[in-house]
């Protein structure tokens, strides 16, 4: 048997060859944890927010982070230990060496948003920003336009309360200074009418006035609860480019449209079956918020409606024939069959808002300004307009009931807005018992983490040429998520 030998530069050779293989595959190494170091983050990062709060998911479309994981507390400790934790379970092999196996050294928290931040901002353009598919430009304008026209003209006439009243008064006074004078008795009485029944009319509650029967009104109370603006609020340190404008506005309402209830389109998962109304109104009861809501689109509509008397000479040569009746007992005082004339007017414009309002809660539409085809309301027939059974007609080219609350939010204010929308939002989590340590100041919608890896060298080990490499390899990972789009 022949025996082999090799020589010493032969083995030196072998050696040298050796860690240089060894130093290739310790190089690659490194250069794939690295690749596998940011896997890692991110997939870390994402399996933290897919912990997203379901119902708020599940009934308003909108993903959240809780930062109190369903306690009472509210800590960003909580977000970097499951972190850590759904990090390092990817991190466990059963069998084998783990050629790519990394450490966390560190989790450093470097931002993070919540829903209330800058007074609601952050929610606000999270908001516009998953809605803007839904609602293209083009069409806001034309919303904006009309909005912006409905605003000028409920500005335009909205100083009214005092016209019926001193028309009343006015006719009281002539009537008692010439209580001999028989002409024109009964037009006279037919003006008393109108005057006390709109004075009847706006006594009788809104709520009476409009439905007759409240029975079927909703009873739900959101409860005693701190309002989001007088709470103690954490705030996140992630800056937020401004976005506030006409446009996010729009779509903010057409948000609300599709996710929030109101009396015409009522949602019963919701704890409120008027949310769109507390959020104009912001009281503690539906009863409350739709009474109030009422109120506003009266306002509006009256408005609105003497503009359109204002542009029918028919009517308005009706409002003057039955204002003139007073002539003789006005004698030479003009100024009295004026202000008649202004009180007809401003009555037979309410008497035909509460007609108004009465078709849009039955689910049907209003036109903004009337046509002569459109109007309903005889100003000699006050009896008919308050029984509850009498609505105007329905508008084919008007808005409805819904469209009437969105016109009044757009002008409310950006803070208030959002709060309300949150607290609506906190309302129905809390009617769920495992979600009721939840609330919309705890809501993470963005986060940015700086973590840190580590590993022992490999193949260096194994390297007889040259030094021994003692120390460890670092991976530092920047990692941010947002719900936002």
């Amino acid at each position: 048997m022949k025996r082999g030998s090799i020589t010493p530069f032969c083995a030196l050779s072998l050696m040298l060859v050796a860690s240089f293989l060894l130093v290739l595959l310790e190089s690659a190494r490194v250069y794939t944890l690295d690749r596998f170091a940011t896997l890692k983050a991110e997939s870390g990062i994402d399996s933290v927010c897919a912990e997203f709060q379901p119902l708020l998911w599940q009934q308003y479309g909108l993903l959240f982070l809780d930062g109190a994981y369903g306690t009472e507390y509210f800590s960003m400790d909580y977000v970097s230990e499951t972190l850590t934790e759904q990090i390092d379970k990817s991190n466990k092999t059963k069998l084998g060496l783990n050629l790519l196996s990394l450490e966390v050294s560190e989790v450093t928290l470097m931002g993070y948003a919540l829903a209330t931040d800058n007074r609601g901002e952050v929610f606000l353009n999270y908001v516009a920003e998953r809605e803007k598919e839904n609602l293209p430009i083009g069409i806001a304008e034309d919303i904006y336009e009309q909005y912006q026209k409905g605003k000028y003209i409920e500005q335009e006439y909205r100083d009214t309360e005092t016209e019926i009243a001193q028309a009343q008064q006015t006719l009281e006074e002539l009537t008692t200074a010439n209580q001999q004078e028989k002409t024109e008795g009964e037009n006279v009485n037919i003006l008393g009418e109108v005057f006390s029944g709109i004075t009847q009319m706006k006594s009788a509650g809104t709520l009476n006035l409009i439905f007759g029967k409240t029975d079927h009104i909703s009873a739900k109370s959101a409860g005693s609860y701190k309002n989001i603006e007088k709470r103690e609020k954490s705030a996140g340190n992630m800056p937020f480019a401004q976005q506030k404008d006409w446009y996010r506005k729009l779509l903010v309402l057409n948000y609300m449209e599709q996710y929030f209830s109101d009396y015409c389109s009522q949602k019963e998962e919701h704890c409120l079956c008027y949310e769109m109304e507390y959020v104009l109104c912001g009281k503690n009861t539906d009863a409350k918020n739709l009474s109030g809501t009422l109120d506003r689109i009266l306002l509006l509509r009256e408005a609105c409606n003497i503009a359109s008397l204002l542009l029918d000479e028919g009517k308005m040569s009706q409002a003057k024939e039955l204002a003139s009746v007073i002539g003789i007992l006005a004698g030479e005082n003009p100024a009295a069959v004026e202000v008649i004339q202004a009180g007809i007017i401003v009555a037979w414009a309410y008497m035909e808002s509460v007609l108004d309002v009465r078709t849009l809660v039955a689910g049907e539409k209003i036109a903004f300004i009337k046509s002569k085809e459109e109007w309903t309301a005889d100003v000699r027939n006050i009896p008919a307009a308050i029984m509850g059974t009498l609505k105007a007609k329905n508008c084919e080219n008007g808005m409805n009931y819904t469209d009437y609350i969105k016109q009044l939010l757009f002008f409310a204010d950006d803070r208030t807005l959002a709060y309300r929308m949150m607290e609506a939002m906190e309302f129905t989590m809390h009617e769920n018992q495992d979600y009721v340590n939840c609330f919309m100041n705890q809501m993470i919608v963005a986060l940015q983490y700086r973590i840190d890896f580590c590993t022992e060298p490999l193949f260096y080990s194994l390297a007889v040429i040259g030094d021994s490499y003692e120390g460890k390899f670092y991976f530092r990972k920047t990692v941010n998520r947002s719900y936002i789009p």
